[in-house]
């Protein structure tokens, strides 16, 4: 009886997980099609606006029936399914004049709805602002005020709300702004957004990065250790054209690692020499609690010339840290040594050096290993 009654149970346990399956399944499908019906009705009331506007001109009678247009738009898309809608019409609607003019009158409408969502749950204003990112470069409307709304999105608890704020203030937002908005982020209270989260966010900003980049270094201070560490990693990857900040928390000893790690790779990067020489210091230091350092310099030094690097890096290969070895040889390999050259290392009494440009000419196939004694060093063709 025992048995069987188990046997019933998991039978019954497996047909409600298929009911709940189909009946979800169903759910799904019939929202999509309701969707459907709703974009296409919109569709068709865009489309009709349209022709009306440009039919009526400008006299009385045209304003009039613009400004009916415009209230029932509002009260449309003041709902999150109508808004959805109009999102997926303007996927499927390429860009043309008439409809161009059209969108640009739905300015008023866009400002009055971003005071309606702010007011909306989580949800439904996190979508707002994704609308927005998505869109906002068809209707043509000065950040001015729109911009200071979708600031205070940045109070509200739910991550993903902050987030498409973020994603939508860099689309259109002013450097100040920016600025704003990453200062807000820094005093929140509630789950603090992911450093690469910003950095994504900052690199679609459109408008002049270097502007933005000396707002940012102007309240760099100001900005908790995660936002700088996102901070640092967009200038590096924006621009760079004015290295001497990033100079001055490499050579700071007081900064925080991370921050000297990033401006490491920045470095990187951008090759300067003016800080070849304590990237080299980073390099040599035989600390072994300093072996990150070691490991991203030798990764940075791979765009600095001079048989000074060269030594280093072939120095660096035989260090007790893995990481670090590996870098300093991929580092060697960027810097396009002949075979000749390696082979002292390879044939050396050092270990860790032999293992890991062996290892690295390997993936490369760039020799083979002898089968017998290993004394025997050929290159492949």
């Amino acid at each position: 009886m025992g048995p069987e009654f188990l046997l019933y149970g998991y039978g019954l346990v497996c047909l409600s997980m298929l009911a709940f399956n189909l009946i979800y399944s169903l759910h799904l499908r019939s929202d999509e099609r309701r969707l459907q019906r709703r974009a296409a009705a919109l569709a068709d009331q865009v489309e009709q606006q349209v022709r009306e506007l440009r039919d009526a001109g400008l006299g009385p009678q045209g304003q009039a029936q613009q400004v009916r247009d415009l209230t029932w738009m509002r009260r449309r898309l003041a709902r999150v399914n109508y808004l959805l809608a109009f999102d997926r019409f303007l996927d499927t609607r390429e860009d043309d004049p008439a409809l161009a003019a059209y969108l640009q009158e739905l300015q008023p409408v866009l400002l009055e709805l971003a005071v309606v969502y702010r007011k909306r749950e989580d949800t439904q204003a996190a979508y707002y602002c994704h609308f927005l990112s998505r869109h906002w470069h068809r209707f043509h409307l000065a950040p001015g005020q729109i911009q200071k709304v979708i600031l205070s999105y940045l109070e509200k608890n739910s991550l993903y709300c902050r987030i498409n704020a973020l994603k939508a203030l860099c689309v259109f937002g002013e450097p100040e702004t920016l600025v704003r908005a990453l200062l807000e982020l820094g005093r929140a209270e509630s789950t603090p957004l992911h450093e690469k989260v910003i950095t994504e966010a900052l690199l679609t900003y459109p408008g002049d990065s270097r502007a933005l980049i000396d707002r940012l270094w102007d309240r760099f201070d100001r900005f908790p250790l995660a936002i700088q560490r996102a901070v640092l990693d967009y200038i590096r990857f924006a621009s760079g054209e004015d290295p001497q900040p990033m100079e001055g928390i490499l050579r700071d000893p007081h900064r925080n690692q991370e921050l000297r790690f990033a401006a490491i790779r920045y470095f990187g990067k951008y090759p300067n020499a003016g800080v070849e020489d304590i990237l080299l210091d980073f390099l040599r230091d035989p600390d072994p609690l300093h072996w990150e350092y070691a490991a991203i310099s030798a990764s940075a030094l791979a765009g600095y010339p001079g048989q000074a690097v060269v030594e280093a890096l072939l120095q660096a290969c035989g260090n007790p840290n893995w990481y670090v070895r590996y870098n300093a040889s991929a580092s060697l390999e960027a810097h396009g040594l002949p075979l000749e050259q390696l082979l002292p290392v390879l044939k050396g009494s050092d270990r860790y050096a032999r293992e890991i440009l062996s290892y690295r000419l390997k993936t490369k196939q760039m020799w083979t290993p002898a089968e017998d004694s290993g004394e025997k060093v050929t290159a492949k063709v």
